[in-house]
């Protein structure tokens, strides 16, 4: 358990790094549980300064940590209502070999598909992108794009992150309503609004209000996190606040459960993520290629909740709280 617990830990943490990397004027959604898979690969088979250097950017140990955070991300199961897939896969050069105390450290987590990079890099690309573009339900196409693959390719990891869930509380469509938006620095937009009002897991954090949106059959739910202030300002100091982590961990185990009058924005992010009245469907993907050349409390008063300014957005693992998914959406589509 204190394994699965580091690894969930790092992942928020890695998360939280790629958000303030990432977080630009525009609405943003990205897997950081993808990406992490990807270079949890990579260090499981890495040495020296290269495994140093992974574990850093992932906060691990070193490479015999890395196992845990894909036995985490392979341990979310569907449901009733809810699709989840984050198949990895490591494809291997045809002709070349691997040391088995790597294909056993991962055999658990990883499937094992040949290419023959050295005679076909073009056809093996087409095979990575297509089996992508399966596991996402079409959402990510064209992964890897042309070049990236060459005859001295080696090893390709990849991971698919796709999620197509129910809310436990679906939003009545008869109340979604058009109203303003109000983006930083730029005139109001208008928007689709959403309306729900039920009992939510609630917290009042520092600078910022946060609900959890449960999805059904599953542990998986959508926190969404409205700063006080600007999301500019509040991403600004999310670093020294926990990041992430420290608000999904506010959430889960500080968030009281009461009546919440909840105003939310339908929206769609293409990198890729729509959200609407029945539910979300999310997908994400992460490609890594290695050439010859290269290694209960008593709830407090009834809550309203008007999300029509810039917010962060987190769907996580709620039994765990490892982040599936993080973004931002900053104002709507022209």
């Amino acid at each position: 358990m204190a394994g699965i617990a580091q690894a969930v830990q790092a992942d928020a943490a890695f998360g939280t790094d790629l958000y303030l990397k990432l977080a630009a004027p525009g609405s943003v959604v990205f897997s950081p549980a993808s990406i992490a898979a990807a270079l949890r690969m990579a260090l499981a088979g890495a040495r020296g300064d290269t495994a140093g250097e992974l574990a850093a950017v992932l906060h691990l140990p070193g490479p015999e940590a890395a196992a845990d955070g894909l036995k985490q991300l392979a341990g979310i199961r569907p449901g009733d209502g809810l699709t989840f897939r984050a198949p990895n896969i490591m494809w291997l050069e045809s002709a070349e070999t691997v040391r088995d105390d790597f294909l056993a450290q991962l055999a658990e987590t990883v499937a094992v598909e040949r290419c023959d990079f050295a005679r076909a890099p073009e056809a093996a690309r087409q095979l990575i992108n297509d089996a992508v573009a399966e596991q996402t339900a079409g959402k990510i196409t064209g992964l890897i794009p042309p070049g990236v693959i060459d005859s001295l390719t080696r090893l390709v990891l990849t991971n698919a992150v796709y999620l197509k869930a129910l809310w436990t509380h679906q939003f009545p469509a008869k109340d979604t309503t058009q109203k303003p938006f109000y983006p930083e620095r730029l005139g109001p937009a208008p928007v689709d609004m959403m309306h729900l009002a039920t009992d939510l897991a609630y917290h009042r954090g520092d600078g910022y209000q946060a609900i959890l949106l449960p999805y059904r059959g599953g542990s998986l739910a959508m926190a969404v996190v409205l700063p006080d202030g600007p999301l500019s300002e509040f991403t600004g100091r999310l670093g020294g606040t926990g990041g992430v982590g420290g608000v999904l961990a506010a959430l889960l185990s500080a968030g009281t459960h009461c009546q919440v009058d909840l105003s939310l924005p339908r929206f769609r992010v293409d990198a890729w993520i729509d959200v609407g009245e029945e539910g979300t469907e999310a997908a994400a993907a992460t490609a890594v290629a290695i050439s010859a050349l290269a290694l209960i409390r008593k709830p407090p008063p009834d809550v309203t909740l008007v999300f029509d300014r810039p917010f962060l957005f987190v769907i996580a693992d709620t039994a765990s709280g490892l982040p599936l998914f993080l973004g931002q959406f900053i104002r709507p589509s022209r």
